[in-house]
C-alpha cells in the first residue's frame, strides 16, 4: 500500500502542494474566525506587539500575497531551467528525479500556501473589525518561513545541477530498491532465488491467464498481496513479465492455478501500468538511469570522460548488490507449497545490457576501458565462484570490443596490469 501510494504521488506531483494549500487554506479560515469572533478575547490573552490594526494588516497581506507569487515565479522558472539541463546534458529519464523530489514539491507547497493564506485573510479582512487582528503577524511568521525554504531551494538546486550528485543519488535510491525487493512481510512468507524455474505441481490444478487492460510499461506489481491471495484461496500464481517489462493487451501478466473456485481478481489492483517506468521496484531502471548519463557524458558534444568514469564505477557498485540476487526466477512459499513464482532477468543479461552501449561509444578511449576493468574487479570482489565465471566471460567480450590497435604501448601496459588484477581475484 505505499509503494501504491508513492507511486500515485510520483504521477500526480500536484498532490503535495495541493495538500500543503488546504493546510494554509483552513490555517486562515481558522485565523479569520479568530480575529472576527474572538477579537475581544485576543486582546486580553495576546501582547499588543503582535497585534495590528486591520488598514496596516491588509497593507502587510496584500505584499506579502505578491511577493509570495513572485517567489513561486521565481521557483518555477529555476525548475525550468534544472529541467532543461537534466534533458541536454544528463537524460530525460533522470527528469523524474527532480520533478518528484520532495524538496522541490515541499518548497512549491509552502509558497503557494502563504500565498492562499495571505489572499483568503486579505479577502476577509473587513475595516469594520473593532479590535486589533492577529492574521497579519502570523503572515508575517509564514513570510520568514517562506524565505528560509527558499535560500535552501537555491542550495538544493545548486547541488542538484551536479552530476555526479544525480549519479550518486540514482545509486541510492536504486540499492534501496534492491534491498526492498526481497524483504518478507511477514515470519511465514519464505523467499528464495533459483536459476530454473521451480516444479509448481499444477498438475491437476485449473488454469487461467490474466492480460493487461492497458498497453505499457509494469512500474509496480503486488508481490506480497498477490502472495495473501494465493495463501487464501489455495493458489499458485506465476507472474509472466517482468518489472519494467512493455506489454501489450495480448501479452498475459500472470497465471493462476486453482483446483475448485477461482476468486475475482482485477489485474489493475496488483499490477500497475504506465507510459513509463519507475524506480520503486524496477533496479534495471536505475541502472539504466546511470548508463545513460554516462553515454552523455561521452558524447563528443560533451566530452567529459570523467563523469563517464563515476558513472562507471557507480555501475559496478550496482552490479555488485545485483549479482547477490542472481536467478532467473523468485518464489514465495510457505510451509505447505510454493505460492507465487516471479521471473526476473539473469545477471548475465543484466551484465551485457549494462555496458555494451559504453563499450561501443567509447571503445577507442582507454580510460573507459580501464574504468570497466575497475568495475568488474568490484563485482567479482566477495562474490560467489560462479559470479566470478560469469564475470570472467564477460570481461573477454570487453577486450574483443575495444580497438586496441588504437592504444599507446604505456596504455596497453595498464591495461595488462587491470587484466591481471581481475584475473587474481578469479584465482582465489
Amino acid at each position: 500500500m505505499i509503494k501504491e501510494w508513492m507511486l500515485k504521488v510520483r504521477k500526480n506531483i500536484w498532490i503535495v502542494p495541493s495538500v500543503y494549500c488546504l493546510v494554509s487554506s483552513l490555517l486562515a479560515v481558522v485565523m479569520i474566525w479568530v480575529d472576527t469572533v474572538h477579537g475581544e478575547r485576543v486582546q486580553n490573552i495576546f501582547p499588543a506587539s503582535l497585534l495590528i490594526s486591520v488598514s496596516l494588516a491588509q497593507t502587510v497581506l496584500a505584499t506579502i500575497a505578491a511577493a509570495l507569487l513572485t517567489m513561486v515565479t521565481i521557483t518555477f522558472s529555476t525548475i525550468m531551467v534544472v529541467l532543461t539541463t537534466y534533458s541536454s546534458q544528463f537524460s530525460p529519464r533522470t527528469l523524474s528525479d527532480f520533478i518528484t523530489n520532495k524538496i522541490t514539491m515541499r518548497v512549491l507547497g509552502i509558497y503557494m500556501g502563504g500565498f492562499m493564506y495571505s489572499i483568503l485573510s486579505l479577502l476577509f479582512m473587513s475595516e469594520e473589525l473593532p479590535y486589533e487582528v492577529l492574521g497579519a503577524t502570523v503572515a508575517v511568521l509564514f513570510s520568514i518561513v517562506c524565505l528560509a525554504f527558499f535560500a535552501y531551494f537555491i542550495h538544493f538546486v545548486a547541488t542538484s545541477i551536479q552530476v555526479n550528485k544525480l549519479i550518486s543519488e540514482v545509486t541510492r535510491q536504486t540499492l534501496k530498491t534492491l534491498k526492498e525487493r526481497l524483504k518478507p512481510q511477514n515470519q511465514k512468507e519464505a523467499i528464495t532465488i533459483t536459476d530454473q524455474k521451480p516444479n509448481l505441481k499444477v498438475e491437476n490444478y485449473y488454469k487461467k491467464e490474466y492480460k493487461s487492460e492497458s498497453f505499457g510499461y509494469i512500474q509496480l506489481i503486488e508481490y506480497h498481496h498477490l502472495y495473501e491471495l494465493a495463501r487464501k484461496y489455495n493458489l499458485v500464481i506465476e507472474i509472466n513479465q517482468q518489472i519494467g517489462a512493455f506489454i501489450t493487451h495480448r501479452r498475459p501478466i500472470f497465471t493462476v492455478y486453482y483446483r475448485e473456485t477461482l476468486p475475482k481478481i482485477k489485474v489493475g489492483k496488483f499490477v500497475e501500468v504506465g507510459v513509463d517506468r519507475t524506480i520503486l521496484q524496477d533496479v534495471d531502471f536505475g541502472i539504466q538511469k546511470v548508463v545513460e548519463v554516462t553515454l552523455r557524458a561521452l558524447s563528443p558534444g560533451i566530452n567529459d570522460p570523467d563523469t563517464a568514469i563515476d558513472g562507471i564505477l557507480h555501475l559496478g557498485r550496482l552490479l555488485s548488490d545485483v549479482c547477490k540476487q542472481d536467478g532467473a526466477y523468485i518464489t514465495y512459499s510457505d510451509e505447505h507449497a510454493i505460492r507465487l513464482v516471479a521471473k526476473q532477468k539473469p545477471f548475465e543479461e543484466t551484465l551485457y545490457t549494462t555496458f555494451y552501449q559504453i563499450c561501443h561509444y567509447g571503445r577507442e578511449d582507454v580510460s573507459i576501458l580501464l574504468a570497466i576493468y575497475d568495475a568488474l574487479i568490484m563485482i567479482a570482489e566477495d562474490n560467489s565462484k560462479m559470479v566470478k565465471q560469469k564475470i570472467g566471460h564477460f570481461s573477454k567480450y570487453i577486450s574483443e570490443t575495444f580497438n586496441k590497435q588504437e592504444f599507446h604501448k604505456k596504455d596497453l601496459e595498464y591495461y595488462e596490469w587491470k587484466k591481471n588484477e581481475l584475473k587474481a581475484i578469479f584465482d582465489t
